[in-house]
């Protein structure tokens, strides 16, 4: 058996039931402006080399995950879908000359820094958040809230995937 596939295992299963037993009471409590998306840290700590559809499929997989623990069906599931087609454009951006060498199995401050992590992972989650809350709101009328509400959870967001990455040090 593959050995990337038990730490992808255990990520899925610890990101996906900090989200629903954990941050989604914060929201809950706190208010709609208060939104943590941590479980796409599954999706992008998935392996570089790894081919656009199975991360898709992967990204739906977490994301309807998450949908059964949530009132709406299939908000997270778009969201994780289209983060797992959006990583490989994001990798794409920030890829060394040569690419990828498949010396770094993913994409963590580990093996490319915190500098770069950092500034892939922004991109990344604020291209899923907005897609999240627009699927959401689903019309151009809460275009201001969508805004707001994206940009309000991507800082509150980017504050625990560096906590998390900093506490874990995913390396596999």
């Amino acid at each position: 058996m593959n050995n990337n596939f038990f730490p992808n295992l255990w990520r899925f299963l610890g990101l996906v039931a900090v989200q629903v037993l954990l941050l989604k009471q914060l929201t809950v409590s706190v208010g709609e402006y208060f939104n943590i998306l941590l479980y796409p840290l599954f999706i992008l700590f998935l392996p570089i080399q790894l081919a656009t559809p199975y991360l898709v499929l992967l990204g739906f997989t977490v994301g309807l995950t998450v949908d059964f623990f949530s009132p709406s069906i299939g908000i997270h599931a778009s969201a994780g879908a289209f983060s797992g087609f959006f990583r490989f454009i994001v990798f794409s951006m920030f890829a060394p000359k040569g690419g990828y060498s498949g010396k770094e199995p993913i994409f963590s401050p580990a093996h490319m820094g915190w500098q770069l992590f950092l500034q892939v992972s922004a991109l990344f989650f604020l291209a899923h958040l907005f897609w999240y809350f627009s699927v959401d709101d689903f019309t151009v009328v809460y275009f201001g809230t969508v805004t707001l509400k994206t940009f309000c959870g991507w800082i509150l967001t980017m504050i625990f995937v560096w906590l998390y990455t900093a506490m874990f040090n995913p390396k596999s």
